[in-house]
Formats: C-alpha cells, structure tokens, sequence
C-alpha cells in the first residue's frame, strides 16, 4: 500500500517534491526494499518525547506539521488517488471527508478529555479526515501541531488503562474541525458526503464545501482506513491476494518502478 501510495502521487502530481521521514528500523527496510528512490528527499524521523507511541503512534506526523515552515500536504499511507487535485490546493485547508463524531469519538464528559490541560470544545458532531490534509498557512498548521502534541503528552502522563487510538484522533481529527468551526477558517473536503466511522461507509448526508459527490469520490481517491483490517482478514470483498494483485497493477500503471521487482523483494524479506 506505502509504495503504490508514492507512486500513483508522482504519477497525477509529477510537479510535486515528495518528502518521506523514517526512523531507523524503517529506513534499513525501505533500503532492503529498495524504494527509498521513490520519494525526491528522505529525511530522519524523531519521535516526541513522553508520548506514548503504542497509542499515539502519529505523533511524528503531527511533530512535522507543528516545525513546518511551508504550506504542507501530508498523505497517509493507505490512500491511493487516481487523479490530479492540484485546482483544489489553494487558500483553503483541505482534508479528504468529514466524520461523524458522536458515535465514535470521545464525548464531553470523556474521563480522560476532562483532564486535558486544555479542554477540546465540542461544538459541531464532525470530525476532518486527515488521510489527506493540505494546511496552507504554515502559522495554523504550527499551532494546531502543537496543541495536538499537547493533548497527547498530558494523555500519555495519565493512567492510559483502557485508552485508545481513538484518543488519539480526538486530539487530532476532532479537535482540528472543532477549531476550524470556532474560527470560521476556509475548509473544504474531496467527496461531499459525511462518513459514518461505525458502519465504515459513506452517508447520504452531503455539504455544499465537499467537491465530488461518492460516485465522483470513489473514481478519484482510496482510503482504505479501518478497511485495511478486512484486508488482513481476509473478508470477502477484500481478499487478500486480490488487493495484493491489485495494488501492484497501480504500481504498473505508474511506470515508477517494476511490480515484479517490488514481489521479488518483499519475497526475498518474508523469507529471512
């Protein structure tokens, strides 16, 4: 998923500089791999400090978006776009839809919430899905890094027993659409309708500052999300050696390296 992620980016966005951090562990099987190429420039990953990695294991994205000096565009992983967005990079922050919150994200009374040193209003039922998320002012995207890094570090001082990743995406996704109501900031989304995290799929419910209704969304971006879990079950619909199979015919498409290549080298990781 990482390197069909990379390559269908630089295949619709073959203008953009793409930059990838890596810990130690990571570069030595990226360099296994041999991928690093991929990406125009890699550079060290330092994890924050008295953040628990286990729980929140974003915080490194998050430590890049508090110190970044330029507008910024960060992709996870595991989406996949089948186009170019560059029209919808502009003033506005950008992120790939919005969730519903009230039947997956922590609630006001939350035990560990209330704890924060600075409490996360809770003013509209929507959190921002951050797979792909374009801050173009670099003073927002400081401060919000911050904050976040903030509410991680006072959750990760608590008792975390019974804590999740969840908590995580409060102080991140959450937080972020809360901020973006309270200060009325430019905003759009990619697909207009609203995501339901609890059934894992689109709603019928739309707003007018998303640009592609689901059919339209569904021909141009991937998230697969909580869906990569179905991958590794192997469900029905997500079969394992089908998506397998699939993925590498994106990276096909791409012309940015050999699909058989990419198997002879995972191939030849698995069995050491």
């Amino acid at each position: 998923m990482f390197i069909t992620s990379i390559c269908l980016w630089r295949k619709y966005h073959p203008a953009h500089k793409t930059v990838i951090y890596l810990d130690d562990m990571s570069h030595d099987l990226f360099h296994k791999l041999d991928i690093l190429h991929l990406w125009h420039e890699v550079r060290p990953l330092i994890y924050p400090d008295k953040i628990k990695r286990e729980i929140f294991w974003s915080g490194s994205k998050t430590k890049i978006i508090s110190e970044t000096k330029v507008p910024l565009l960060v992709i996870d992983h595991d989406f996949l776009i089948f186009r170019n967005i560059d029209e919808y990079l502009k003033e506005n922050i950008l992120c790939t839809y919005d969730e519903v919150a009230s039947n997956w994200y922590p609630k006001l009374d939350d035990k560990w919430g209330t704890k924060l040193t600075e409490k996360i209003p809770h003013l509209i039922d929507r959190a921002s899905n951050v797979s792909l998320f374009y801050l173009p002012d670099p003073d927002f995207a400081n401060r919000y890094g911050k904050q976040t890094l903030k509410n991680h570090t006072d959750f990760s001082a608590m008792n975390t027993e019974g804590m999740t990743a969840n908590h995580m995406i409060y102080s991140e996704q959450f937080m972020l659409r809360q901020w973006i109501y309270k200060e009325s900031l430019p905003y759009k989304t990619l697909c207009k309708n609203i995501w339901d995290c609890s059934s894992i799929t689109y709603t019928e419910k739309e707003w007018e500052n998303g640009y592609w209704d689901i059919r339209e969304a569904k021909r141009s971006y991937k998230h697969y999300g909580a869906e990569k879990r179905f991958v590794l079950d192997n469900k029905a619909g997500y079969r394992y050696n089908e998506t397998l199979e699939y993925l590498l015919r994106c990276i096909n498409a791409s012309r940015y390296i050999d699909p058989k290549y990419v198997q002879y080298k995972l191939k030849s990781i698995e069995n050491r």
